[in-house]
């Protein structure tokens, strides 16, 4: 396999798996596993899965519960219903409302963890960062044309080889991550605005920025983010 051409290798919903686990690219579970994972890869960790025990991998989603520590390398997403219970060590963690999360985030540093300073946590809604890097994502933020503030809740809808949607959130920001190699459409809807489209062509590992400005239609209602905090 190429290296372009990575796939998501999953651990279905009914595996149970004990033992040290290590892999390579991006993994997906959805079953049970106890044991530590070790990775420079990305880890996804689906609402119906139990993990037991530490956790060190490039990037980590999850969705699932955890008990155990986590390292990242680049970020970590909460996302609700997650249940995680052990200390979060990643340079940003990105938490949905909804999460229980039981323990201690800190910033990841190789050199004395004791002054280790507190990680970046951020709320989903206000994240405007960017993609850890190697995931073949596209993100970006939409403003309003005219006044140049974010718009929220604009459906962002990306067509390739298959289909994906997601929303702007309040800073503005989104985000489509494991995205395969070759064209995509990409369509920006948002209620009172005229439709803005955009092509991009992905090859290889890396993130794709693509910004969208929108037009307001003649006489129309808009709902505008609000403002970012720090705009340079």
């Amino acid at each position: 396999m190429g290296k372009g051409d990575k796939e998501i290798t999953f651990l279905g919903k009914d595996t149970e798996f004990e033992g040290s686990l290590r892999f390579d690219g991006t993994l997906r579970i959805d079953g049970s596993l106890q044991g530590e994972i070790n990775s420079a890869g990305n880890l996804i960790i689906g609402e119906y899965a139990l993990v037991k025990g530490n956790i060190h991998v490039s990037y980590i989603v999850i969705s699932g519960e955890v008990h155990g520590d986590i390292v990242a390398d680049q970020r970590v997403d909460l996302r609700a219903p997650a249940k995680v219970f052990g200390n979060i060590i990643a340079p940003a963690v990105v938490m949905d409302a909804g999460v229980i999360f039981e323990g201690r985030t800190r910033m990841y540093q190789a050199r004395d963890a004791m002054d280790e300073p507190e990680a970046s946590v951020v709320g989903s809604d206000d994240y405007r960062g960017a993609p850890p890097e190697g995931l073949r994502a596209v993100y970006g933020i939409v403003t309003d044309h005219e006044s140049g503030k974010p718009i929220k809740k604009v459906t962002i809808e990306c067509r390739g080889f298959e289909k994906k949607k997601t929303e702007t959130n309040s800073s503005g920001y989104y985000e489509l991550i494991n995205l395969k190699e070759g064209e995509w459409n990409l369509k920006a809807d948002a209620k009172g605005y005229k439709k803005e489209k955009a092509n991009i062509t992905i090859s290889g590992e890396g993130t794709f920025r693509q910004n969208f400005e929108l037009t307001r239609k003649n006489g129309s209602s808009f709902f505008l983010g609000k403002a970012p905090k720090n705009e340079g």
